[in-house]
């Protein structure tokens, strides 16, 4: 599974850019043929929460600065980011204010596939990473003809353990989608980056205008959940409850019966849990009839009540911490400074490759919920600014996580007086 923001939402109160037409699914007024504007330098827009990076891709779509279909979306990050909003109508993806709402930081790459903006994604990610298999495949995004919402068929457990894949079949508005996966910063695991490869890669992300983003957890990584309620061994136990088998083999018929499985499973957890948050106590069972499920969590109830005031558990934290887990985990990786220097230089080398310079650069810090170290997220952030303006010509970046923070300041302050 992928991050979470761990029951924080921040539905975007920005001015939206844009609301597409659900019918024709081009923006009010844009000609899809029409040709793009060329900023005379390329902008840069830094967020601290990834999702928010969506709507200055939206704005450069309204200039004209980018086109409406088919751009390349470079994506480093420690994390694919990859997920669909599970019950969001498909639609949403067409309508701005909507899906800014729906969408969060796992969850926002996908619908704009299905919309048409992204059609290639290649997610660079570092070693400790390891989501998505390294390869190219085509995935299919569209519309499930049962739900209405965004499914997709792509044959990864990343997916499968979050009950999003459907076949092909079972979809309609399909947009075929390419998906590469690549690896930097080897060298820390005393390998080599596949040069080859890269160089191969470079010359299909060329294809098409190329929007590069960066997650500055890229650098250095944490997963934030790993010391919850350490005294009870919470996140050991969340390992054994929450884990993933995948299907045997990779046909349909596998595939849809592991994802019921796992849907299954979470669904018994989700509601255990919230009798939990509810009532601060499991629900009465004879232990001679409980199921192994229900019998691991009051298990972990218990070695919880050891440590902590029941009172004072936040058992939907520990439930979303236990939504991160399934075949993988959060990766967690705190780079040491020769570390960040090698991604850095790897990263440079990627960069050499291209043989065009990308339209657009977003930033996420990712900070605030603690994926990129607080500590060192000022420093790498600097480091990437520098190395960016070495290989391209930049404006000055829009600091936008500075509105953010002012906004939040603000909010916690009128709070207060009240």
């Amino acid at each position: 599974m992928d991050r979470t923001m761990y029951g924080k939402m921040q539905p975007s109160d920005w001015a939206h850019p844009y609301q597409c037409t659900i019918k024709n699914g081009t923006l009010p007024g844009c000609d899809r043929h029409q040709s793009q504007k060329s900023p005379k330098q390329i902008p840069i827009y830094i967020a601290e929460d990834h999702h928010r990076v969506v709507e200055f891709i939206h704005q450069m779509i309204k200039k004209k600065c980018l086109p409406i279909s088919d751009n390349t979306f470079v994506h480093l990050d420690s994390h694919p980011d990859m997920l669909i909003p599970k019950d969001m109508p498909a639609d949403f993806a067409y309508d701005a204010p909507k899906l800014y709402e729906a969408h969060d930081i796992e969850n926002w790459i996908i619908p704009n596939c299905y919309n048409g903006i992204i059609r290639h994604v290649v997610w660079v990610r570092p070693p400790w990473a390891n989501q998505i298999r390294n390869k190219n495949q085509t995935i299919y995004v569209g519309k499930c003809k049962e739900t209405k919402t965004i499914r997709l068929e792509c044959r990864e457990n990343y997916y499968i353990a979050e009950g999003l894949y459907r076949p092909k079949g079972q979809l309609e508005e399909v947009k075929d989608v390419t998906l590469d996966c690549v690896t930097l910063g080897n060298q820390i695991t005393s390998q080599t980056d596949d040069i080859k490869a890269i160089r191969a890669l470079s010359k299909t992300i060329d294809k098409n205008p190329v929007v590069l983003d960066i997650d500055l957890d890229f650098f250095s990584t944490q997963n934030p959940f790993l010391n919850f309620y350490d005294k009870a061994g919470l996140y050991q136990r969340l390992q054994q409850l929450f884990s993933f088998t995948g299907p045997e083999s990779y046909t349909d018929s596998q595939i849809l019966e592991a994802q019921e499985n796992r849907l299954s499973q979470m669904s018994k957890i989700e509601k255990l849990f919230l009798h939990l948050e509810k009532f601060k106590k499991l629900p009465d069972s004879e232990e001679a009839n409980l199921s192994p499920l229900q019998a691991q969590v009051e298990s972990l109830v218990e070695a919880l009540s050891e440590h902590y005031p029941i009172e004072d558990i936040q058992w939907d934290l520990i439930y979303s911490a236990g939504c991160t887990i399934d075949d993988h985990e959060l990766p967690h990786h705190v780079s040491t400074d020769e570390e960040i220097d090698v991604l850095l230089q790897s990263f440079s080398n990627f960069l050499d490759n291209l043989m065009e310079p990308p339209k657009i650069i977003t930033i996420s810090r990712s900070s605030s919920d603690d994926y990129t170290p607080l500590e060192q997220v000022d420093e790498i952030q600097d480091k990437v600014l520098r190395l960016l303006s070495s290989k391209f010509d930049c404006a000055s970046p829009i600091l936008a996580y500075m509105e953010e923070k002012s906004g939040d300041e603000e909010q916690e302050d009128s709070s207060t007086e009240e």
